[in-house]
């Protein structure tokens, strides 16, 4: 399947299957036929619209979802003092905001918790690789690519950007892979630390690995849910369906990379999936040294006198 069409495919699928637009889809449904002759299942449609958009508004499905995607991978708590290269995702900014003004949130900060995260690691091991891969995001239009716009927010606050290499031309997590691989050809002696969003990290990660990126440090960061905090009913319409967005979105990601065999697992962990028929290294049995020969019995001395009865 031609990837410019997989790329229009999962926007429309998204398009459809977006919480939002999925309810709101239901509800108009249910209004339209309920002026025909088919006004019972219009009336049902409508009333199953109103019923999930409570439940959603009440309840936080999406956190729920959401949680076991970012306890996959846990913070960062210490680093290793040789870092190789930082590799930094796309999917950061505000496009029709930011991309147009050409500035940050925050003069203080790159305004994305990634990038935040990059520029961190980036001053503290000065000495490695900086890569940041993002393109377009826009299917038609030609506009400057997320490379561009992440360009000019890092010139603004301070960084020299002659010194970090940007991958323009990709569109999704799995030409983020395979391009800055492409531009970048680590050596397999080389640690890396790839920086995403927690909810992204498993398909992030896993899909990196699928393409050939060797000795990768997962460093998530941006959480959204608390896992010490008890799930609560509370009415936040926005704050719930934005949660249950951004599950979906990652759960289907997760599938659709799987069924398509970009990932090395479908939900990718810290530790890389052993190929298939590598046994462990424990259960091959060591070589053992040969035993030595036995000694063969010295003959007794013939003038040895016979022993005493």
């Amino acid at each position: 399947m031609n990837i410019d069409f997989q790329l229009w495919l999962s926007k429309l699928v998204w398009l459809i299957a977006e919480p939002a637009s999925l309810l709101l889809s239901i509800w108009v449904a249910g209004c339209l036929v309920l002026w025909t002759r088919w006004w019972r299942l219009g009336r049902m449609l409508v009333c199953v619209s109103a019923l999930l958009t409570t439940a959603v508004a009440l309840y936080p499905i999406g956190q729920m979802a959401l949680r076991p995607i970012e306890d996959r991978f846990p913070p960062v708590v210490t680093l290793p003092p040789r870092i190789d290269g930082i590799l930094v995702l796309g999917g950061v900014i505000d496009y029709d905001v930011i991309g147009k003004r050409g500035v940050p949130s925050s003069l203080l900060a790159a305004g994305s918790p990634r990038l935040d995260a990059f520029v961190e690691l980036a001053r503290r091991y000065p000495m490695a690789r900086h890569v940041f891969t993002g393109g377009s995001i826009e299917l038609i239009d030609g506009r400057d690519t997320e490379a561009d716009v992440v360009r000019r927010i890092f010139a603004r606050i301070g960084l020299d950007t002659t010194r970090i290499i940007f991958e323009d031309k990709s569109r999704n997590t799995f030409e983020n892979a395979r391009l800055s691989l492409e531009m970048i050809k680590p050596e397999p002696e080389e640690t890396w630390l790839l920086i995403t969003s927690a909810r992204h990290m498993p398909r992030a990660i896993g899909t990196f690995r699928k393409a050939g990126w060797p000795n990768l440090i997962p460093y998530p960061i941006d959480y959204a849910t608390d896992p010490d905090r008890p799930f609560d009913s509370q009415f936040r319409m926005g704050y719930n369906l934005n949660y249950l967005s951004e599950a979906i979105r990652e759960y289907m990601g997760l599938g659709y990379y799987w069924y398509l065999k970009r990932t090395d697992a479908l939900f990718p962990g810290p530790d890389a999936p052993k190929p298939e028929g590598e046994s462990p290294a424990s259960e091959t049995p060591a070589e053992q040294p040969a035993e030595p020969a036995a000694e063969e019995a010295a003959p007794a001395p013939a003038d040895t006198p016979p022993a005493s009865e």
